[in-house]
């Protein structure tokens, strides 16, 4: 299953013989990693396919089962292989209802913090494509989003861009501003050079400077 998930022709006959329906029957009757593990990897590749993935969503038990193992004990190889699934389904604004509603934005925020780079790109990857969902902004930076991608930015990690571009998403909201500035990411905004993100720092350093004075007048 998965050398021939590779050929997009294979996937569609793998479609087309009810393989969706064996695979998720097969997924939640593992018992160990390695088999779960398995699946999720095959599931991720058949994703690959906008058609195949669209059929996954619409089949309901497939996410909110490789959301919980994102949380779960297990691999990292199983935790790589679901977050590339999330990453994909991330893409296309109508699957996001479908992960907010399987708690997959936490599992995002979640993935950026864990100390392993494949994880923290997808996770990257995954929120800088959420956090364009406007009615996502401001729970993604409530569920702690905004510290890990300052860190990922700081360093010199492949997933920077991406969780440069999740960072300015989430400075778009006018909400996020003073949680943004709290956490360090005025200075990481300005690392990313000018254009869009000096118009962003400029925003953000306006708003908490006007914050700062209110409080101090309330003291």
């Amino acid at each position: 299953g998965l050398v021939l998930s590779t050929e997009p022709t294979t996937k569609h006959h793998i479609v087309a013989e009810n393989g969706l329906s064996s695979l998720l029957s097969v997924l939640k009757s593992c018992k160990d990693d390695e088999s779960t593990h398995a699946c999720i990897y095959l599931l991720g590749s058949l994703a690959e396919d906008i058609e195949i993935l669209k059929a996954i969503v619409d089949m309901d038990s497939f996410l909110p089962f490789v959301v919980q193992k994102l949380g779960a004990a297990g691999s990292i190889e199983t935790k790589r292989s679901a977050a590339y699934f999330l990453a994909l389904l991330s893409e296309y604004q109508e699957c996001h209802r479908r992960l907010q509603e399987a708690n997959a934005l936490e599992s995002a925020v979640a993935l950026i913090s864990l100390v392993d780079e494949e994880c923290q790109y997808y996770g990257a990857f995954a929120l800088a494509l959420l956090a364009k969902n406007k009615s996502f902004q401001v729970p993604l930076a409530k569920m702690g989003g905004v510290r890990p991608l300052v860190s990922i930015m700081a360093s010199k990690h492949s997933a920077r861009h991406w969780a440069a571009l999740a960072l300015l998403k989430l400075a778009d909201n006018f909400n996020n501003h003073i949680t943004i500035a709290e956490e360090g990411g005025i200075s990481a905004l300005l690392a990313i050079g000018n254009g869009e993100g000096g118009v962003t720092v400029a925003n953000l350093a306006k708003r908490a400077f006007d914050d700062v004075k209110q409080k101090w007048r309330k003291s």
